[in-house]
């Protein structure tokens, strides 16, 4: 598979995956508040849910059903990334270095985001998802980084 095909679906399983995290964050906000006595009813939107099992459902098989294709076992199949399955010597030193590119970037990054964390119960008043928002951008970043890392030693 491309390496941008496998970038783009790792983003849009993560927006995915959060869109489903803030509806279920609204839900948990409403059962809260519905047990707390302020509320009067309580309504969960299912269809960010269901759409984002669906769809990591659906791209989860077919990305399996290459692997297995190409001989690999169902234990590299199902838990070993596509991002990481090299065939010789230069892409285990491609992924390497792309691989501590990442380490190295997430040193930066999670100290800033740590610190973006301090505004929370300001933003949180008009944004109820910033915590969620704040967590999805550590592995979109360290994604991010390391398919350009290995973009750049490609070409």
């Amino acid at each position: 598979m491309k390496l941008s095909v496998v970038y783009l679906m790792n983003v849009v399983i993560l927006g995915l995956f959060g869109w489903a995290m803030v509806t279920y964050f609204d839900a948990a906000s409403q059962f809260q508040s519905l047990m707390n006595g302020s509320a009067d009813g309580f309504v969960i939107n299912l269809t960010p849910i269901l759409v984002a099992l669906i769809i990591i459902s659906l791209i989860g098989f077919f990305i399996t059903r290459s692997k297995r294709k190409k001989n690999k076992g169902w234990k590299e199949a199902l838990l070993l990334p596509s991002e990481l399955c090299e065939d010789d010597e230069r892409e285990k030193a491609l992924t390497a270095h792309a691989c501590r590119n990442a380490y190295i970037a997430m040193m930066f990054v999670t100290p800033l985001l740590i610190a973006a964390m301090t505004f929370q119960p300001f933003i949180s008043h008009h944004f109820s998802a910033y915590p969620i928002l704040i967590l999805l951008l550590l592995p979109f970043v360290q994604i991010s980084v390391f398919y350009f890392s290995l973009k750049k030693r490609l070409n």
